[in-house]
C-alpha cells in the first residue's frame, strides 16, 4: 500500500465517523462507542501501514504520544467535570486527534481549540434559552474543527508531511 493512499483512507475513516457521530449527537445526543473505537482502530491500523510503507515506523510512537496526550487532558478533564462533557465527545476527541496526530503533536490541540471555538456560538444560545445546567451537542463542532485543521494540512503539506 502506498502512504498516501493510507493516509486518504484513514481521512475518509474519519469523515464517516465525523458525519455519523454529528448526525446522532444532535439526533439523540448519543456518539457511538462502537462507531469510535471501529473508526480509530481503522485509522490506527492504515497510519501504521502508511509510517511502514514510508520506512519510518518510529513515526506510529510518536502519534501514539500525541494521541496519548490528549486523551490524558480530556480524562482528566472529564473526571473533574463529568456534567460538563459526555465520554461520547471524549472518544470522538481521542479518534480526531490520533488521525491528525500524523501531521504533528501540535495539531490535534489546534483541532481541538477550532472545536471549542465553532461550540461557542449554540453554547451560548443555549444557556441563554435553558439555563446553565443545558446540554449542548458538541459532536458537530468538535467534527468541525478536525475538519478545518485537517483540510489545512492536507492543502499546506499534503498526505504525507
Amino acid at each position: 500500500m502506498s502512504a498516501g493512499i493510507g493516509i486518504w483512507a484513514a481521512t475518509g475513516a474519519w469523515s464517516l465517523l465525523a458525519a455519523h457521530a454529528t448526525w446522532t449527537d444532535l439526533r439523540s445526543a448519543i456518539i457511538s462507542r462502537r462507531a469510535c473505537w471501529a473508526a480509530g482502530i481503522a485509522i490506527a491500523s492504515l497510519l501504521g501501514c502508511s509510517a511502514i510503507a514510508l520506512g519510518e515506523p518510529s513515526r506510529c510512537t510518536r502519534i501514539l504520544a500525541s494521541t496519548a496526550a490528549i486523551a490524558a487532558v480530556t480524562e482528566i478533564a472529564y473526571r473533574i467535570r463529568p456534567d460538563a462533557i459526555g465520554y461520547g465527545d471524549i472518544r470522538l476527541i481521542i479518534v480526531n486527534s490520533l488521525l491528525l496526530s500524523w501531521w504533528g503533536p501540535a495539531w490535534p490541540w489546534w483541532a481541538l481549540a477550532a472545536g471549542a471555538v465553532a461550540a461557542w456560538p449554540r453554547a451560548f444560545m443555549v444557556t441563554l434559552r435553558k439555563g446553565r445546567g443545558a446540554t449542548v451537542r458538541c459532536a458537530p463542532a468538535l467534527a468541525l474543527g478536525t475538519a478545518l485543521t485537517l483540510g489545512t494540512r492536507l492543502a499546506t503539506v499534503g498526505p504525507i508531511p
